[in-house]
């Protein structure tokens, strides 16, 4: 069973199967082309670059996993266009409703050598492509399990550790209330982990979806979520021919953006469970470790990260945003080496002297350790310009 290309093909059949010819033609209401995007300039100065062949993308984009054990005290500073977006919404008639399809590129893509080293390439990346009817969602997209407005406004393009800013393939249903909103998706279905020599495997096939519950509160004070995952985890015999050891996990999230005074406001995410690998700081942590004999093994992960956003005027306005991870690891199966706390600290100034403008500062630092002891910083200073159009 191949779940992931009916994820990834399900955009199209949806036009297919919900958009008849006909319909629009009869439908008086017009159909709708929005373009936009933003021109993003960053200057990024890194006190320990983690090296590589041309740019590397995690010396543009904070990566826990990246940050060098031990320290290299090799400098770095790159000038850079590639986290610039363009998208675009067709709104398309159907009946009294529409179909809405966004999608959204930036240039972030990355390529391989002749050697297998990984780089930066200056080829679009597309991040976003989902189309929404009444209250479904289906396509590439954030996961459900995150609460989008609890994440903090900051430079970087990955953000703090413990976040869950995660894009796959989904379908998402969500109903609005009174009060709030809830929501119930099947995501992508993938399994990450860590083999007895440390390296990590990727498993796409035979995969069922993730599966999703979430409410959300919302009030004049600002909006508090609760979210809870179910997944199972299968190695599908990549170890062994034969041995096909699959675990059921769970995880919860508590997350939120809460107002003081005027515009101040307090973001945070708290997130617990055996099957995070993925979804908490772009796999900083795999799902699980998995043996010679292909048994797995589920790692208990628990992140999460508090900001906290205070506004000088109307203009101008810093971030103090905390974050860290920290994962259970079976070092019976897996070498000491491998990851045992991540943490991260931003410390920002931006200011948008006009609305579609906004200059910026931040310093970065980041701290990794492995399970034997052994640790290394990242310091990173990023100046950024950010024009939206």
């Amino acid at each position: 069973m191949n779940i992931n290309p009916l994820f990834t093909r399900s955009i199209f059949i949806i036009a297919l199967l919900l958009i008849p010819p006909t319909v629009i033609a009869e439908h008086t209401n017009p159909i709708h082309l929005s373009l936009g995007g933003r021109l993003k300039i960053d200057g990024i100065y890194n006190t320990d670059s983690v090296g590589g062949i041309r740019t590397s993308k995690s010396d543009l984009a904070f990566s826990p996993g990246s940050i060098p054990v031990p320290e290299t005290d090799r400098n770095s500073f790159d000038a850079n266009l590639r986290e610039s977006r363009v998208w675009a919404t067709l709104t398309l008639p159907l009946g009294d409703d529409s179909l809405a399809t966004y999608v959204e590129f930036d240039f972030f893509d990355t390529k391989k050598d002749s050697l297998g080293r990984t780089h930066v390439a200056n080829e679009p990346r597309m991040r976003h492509l989902y189309s929404t009817f009444k209250n479904l969602t289906i396509g590439k997209t954030y996961t459900t399990f995150a609460n989008l407005s609890a994440y903090p406004e900051i430079n970087d393009a990955n953000g703090p550790v413990g976040n869950l800013i995660i894009r796959h393939e989904l379908i998402s249903y969500n109903t609005s209330l009174s009060w709030g909103e809830t929501f119930l998706a099947l995501e992508k279905g993938e399994s990450t982990f860590t083999s007895s020599t440390g390296s990590s495997l990727q498993i796409n096939d035979d995969q069922i979806p993730d599966i999703i519950a979430k409410v959300k509160f919302s009030e004049t004070w600002g909006n508090i979520s609760a979210a809870f995952m179910l997944r199972e985890i299968n190695a599908d015999n990549r170890i062994m021919h034969g041995v096909n050891d699959r675990k059921w996990g769970a995880a919860f999230s508590a997350s939120g953006k809460i107002y003081f005074l005027k515009q101040d406001n307090l973001r945070f995410t708290i997130s617990y469970g055996n099957v995070l690998g993925k979804y908490v700081s772009f796999n900083a942590f795999n799902d699980a470790v998995i043996d010679n004999n292909g048994q797995i093994n589920l790692t208990e992960i628990i992140g999460g990260h508090l900001a906290y956003q205070h506004w000088w005027t109307s203009t101008l306005r810093s971030s103090l945003v905390i974050g860290a991870g920290y994962a259970d690891q079976d070092t019976r199966i897996v070498p000491v080496t491998v990851n045992k706390l991540f943490t991260s600290t931003h410390l920002n100034l931006l200011w948008s002297p006009i609305r579609k403008l906004t200059l910026g500062t931040e310093w970065l630092h980041g701290y990794r350790k492995l399970e034997n002891g052994n640790d290394g910083h990242l310091d990173r200073i990023q100046f950024s310009v950010v024009y939206k159009f």
